[in-house]
């Protein structure tokens, strides 16, 4: 009996041993299997944050960047010369080994200097070629097209020359400006008239692309007024006006003794001629568009006139204009160097290229952008001042009053640098 029991109980022994370890393998099978799966989750979550951080219009050897530019509309010179200043800087950052490795890549939508144009470029640029971000566009209507499109995006637009104050006020994250400030000039010629003219009772005109371009170069002008103590003489025009003799008739019947024309330089001079062939004589002064080889179109007529400028001079012989002119005669496009503009496109690519080696080789948009608002005291080489912030859009701040040499076809500053006497953020 004894040996019965002893043997019964060896064999709930052995059924007990047999349990244990099948649950044991159970459930070492099972942390192996949930072990499995957490490896799983940890390499497909890695490879996630991988693709994550892979910022569109980056790849391990190129930066593609984008670009509308009037190639074929009323502004169409000012696009073959944005599109040659980019072809430019991209050569020489490729040629000195990219940045961080990769080369830079360009695409360019033509948008016809039209509005409705700009959204679809734009657009294209963004949605079906998806560049990293859009650089060195200009023209105040097509500008303020896409302005709620770039913030809805958070592409950088770096940077754009459009003149509107609207274009930095208030700032917005990703778009960045650098041109001359229709109501800085308005200001300035304002200044320059009362302070260093010294005029008795001028009667001061304004004639203008009835645009937001225009419009914004009113508000400067009217902000003066308040300050000096005169009416302004308006005459606008529509985008794409040739004949400007209604606007002379007009300001001449007003006695404008100082005009301020804001527009593109061909229409300045055609501007010249009609007060020629009128008999009006005032002094002009051009926005910094006319600061241009198209200005002398209009020949003698230009000669003594002022104009408003934010950079630097080819006849200045800076060292900023000598890098230009290698550059360029390089590329077999000596004959865009006598477009005193270049700098207004150029200087902004100075600074993106140290902004995205500043950034290392993890170039992303927000990396980007907090790179350009740190550039300080940046130096362009003598072609103008150019400077960022965290809440500061606007890059140009100083200028100066040029005049024209019709005989030598060129601007001559007549002032230093100098901010209008009613300073953006304070007005």
């Amino acid at each position: 009996m004894r040996e019965g029991r002893l043997a019964s109980r060896a064999g709930d022994e052995a059924v007990y041993e047999s349990c244990r370890r099948r649950q044991k393998e159970g459930i070492m099978k099972k942390l192996r299997t949930l072990v499995g799966i957490v490896m799983i989750c940890f390499v497909f979550g890695a490879l996630g944050a991988g693709i994550a951080r892979a910022e569109v219009g980056v790849t391990k050897d190129t930066i593609l960047l984008g670009t509308f530019q009037d190639l074929s509309g009323p502004a169409a010179y000012l696009g073959k010369l944005a599109t040659g200043v980019l072809q430019v800087w991209m050569k020489d950052v490729n040629d000195k080994g990219g940045i961080h490795g990769r080369k830079l890549k360009l695409v360019v939508e033509d948008n016809k200097y039209d509005p409705v144009l700009t959204k679809t470029a734009f657009t294209k640029l963004v949605d079906q070629h998806k560049v990293f971000m859009i650089v060195s566009v200009y023209g105040s209507t097509p500008c303020t097209a896409i302005m709620p499109d770039i913030q809805a995006k958070k592409i950088p637009v770096y940077t754009t020359a459009a003149a509107v104050q609207t274009m930095f006020d208030p700032p917005q994250r990703y778009l960045f400006w650098y041109a001359c400030n229709g109501q800085d000039q308005g200001i300035l010629m304002a200044d320059y008239v009362f302070k260093d003219l010294k005029a008795r009772d001028p009667k001061i005109g304004l004639c203008y692309q009835d645009d937001e371009w225009g419009k914004d170069a009113l508000d400067g002008m009217e902000m003066a007024a308040k300050k000096y103590g005169f009416k302004v003489v308006e005459a606008p025009y529509k985008r794409g006006t040739k004949n400007l003799n209604a606007q002379a008739m007009k300001l001449k019947a007003e006695g404008v003794t100082h005009c301020l024309f804001v527009g593109y330089a061909p229409v300045y001079a055609a501007l010249l001629m009609e007060a020629n062939k009128i008999g009006w004589k005032p002094v002009f002064f051009g926005d910094y568009v006319s600061v241009d080889p198209k200005t002398f179109m209009a020949g003698d007529l230009a000669n003594g006139h002022y104009h408003i400028g934010n950079l630097g001079l080819r006849h200045e012989g800076g060292p900023g204009w000598k890098k230009i002119e290698k550059g360029f005669t390089e590329a077999g496009l000596e004959s865009m160097l006598n477009e005193p503009l270049i700098p207004v496109l150029w200087n902004p690519l100075l600074l993106l290229t140290k902004a995205m080696k500043d950034c290392g080789k993890n170039l992303t948009r927000e990396r980007l952008i907090n790179a350009i608002e740190k550039t300080k005291n940046f130096d362009t080489g003598g072609l103008g001042k150019i400077e960022f912030g965290p809440n500061m859009r606007k890059g140009a701040h100083y200028y100066r009053i040029l005049r024209a040499d019709a005989s030598k076809k060129i601007f001559v500053p007549v002032t230093g640098w100098r901010q209008p006497s009613l300073v953006w953020g304070k007005r």
